[in-house]
């Protein structure tokens, strides 16, 4: 099977599930990040255990990672809060970098309306989330919803250019075996 087909799926069933069931995939998000944050430091404390490193930069980013981690497996709802800053200061920035590119390559690209368009969106969402930033509840719910939705999206386009690649390589190894 075409990897990026596996994938494709998996993000997709990923993304139904943040549709279906935001708040709990929310939490699962934090959950699953914190665990990644805390295996990515233990495999850099082994790391640094066995190069024998003795610097105190080299301790620092690991233990960092493993503090952080372990708030948020331990902390999941607080966290929540934190990670939709993050995304609310990812969509202003993703929207007026679309502002711009979308003034900038007006004159060349005929679909520069669509950068605008982004923007438009990017902003009306981060505008939806600042405005439940009080609301840890709710917040949580549109976060997993947010997330939910872009897992879906990257899982269909994801199965789309796995199908096209998939017809593209089946047509091209024909016209290469005769």
């Amino acid at each position: 099977m075409n990897p990026l087909l596996f994938w494709g799926a998996v993000l997709t069933l990923l993304g139904i599930l943040g549709i279906v069931a935001p708040y709990s995939f929310a939490l699962f998000s934090v959950t699953f990040l914190g665990g990644l944050l805390v295996s990515g430091a233990l495999m850099w404390f082994l790391y640094n255990l066995n190069t024998r490193h003795r610097g105190a930069g080299g301790w620092l980013k690991p233990f960092i990672m493993l503090v952080v981690g372990l708030l948020m497996l331990l902390f999941p709802q607080q966290s929540l809060v934190v990670l939709a800053s993050f995304v609310l200061i990812y969509l202003l920035v993703d929207a007026f970098a679309n502002f711009y590119f979308a003034l900038e390559y007006k004159d060349r690209l005929s679909s520069w309306f669509l950068m605008l368009v982004n923007g438009i969106f990017d902003l009306i969402l981060a505008g939806i989330l600042l405005n439940f930033m009080g609301e840890p509840k709710v917040l949580a719910q549109i976060l997993g919803f947010i997330i939910g939705v872009s897992l879906l999206i990257d899982g269909i386009l994801a199965l789309w250019f796995g199908w096209r690649l998939k017809i593209y390589y089946e047509k091209y190894k024909k016209i290469l075996e005769e």
